[in-house]
């Protein structure tokens, strides 16, 4: 099953607009963050932060020069600390229209969970 999937990631253009989509998924928990709780909350700061810190630390991981491969525990943990950062704030000022993004947003980050393993070669 993962065969094809984890043959795609030789091609760089693909790795490239994965992991800018991800990436894209991150900036997004951010600002459901913020438009719950406001831009200057401690949550969107967290949430922006950890954020920024993901793209840096898969920069730095994917480098061949870079951090070595034990440094994708760390982004992985933060693939799933910016949900629940977001869903908190969502659940401290609910709203339809907030709910429905988080789960979308959710959806999302199953999906790039599974890029995750496959890029890091942390899966069974």
């Amino acid at each position: 099953m993962f065969e094809w999937f984890s043959k795609q990631f030789t091609n760089p253009e693909i790795v490239a607009l994965v992991l800018g989509a991800r990436f894209l998924s991150y900036f997004l928990y951010a600002a459901l963050t913020a438009a719950a709780v406001g831009v200057r909350s401690r949550l969107t700061a967290l949430s922006l932060g950890l954020s920024v810190l993901s793209v840096v630390l898969t920069v730095l991981t994917l480098h061949p020069s870079g951090l070595p491969n034990s440094a994708s525990y760390i982004d992985i943990l933060i693939h799933f600390i910016l949900p629940v950062v977001a869903g908190y704030a969502v659940y401290a000022q609910p709203s339809n229209r907030r709910w429905i993004g988080f789960s979308l947003l959710l959806v999302s980050t199953f999906f790039f969970l599974t890029v995750l393993l496959v890029l890091y070669g942390e899966g069974p």
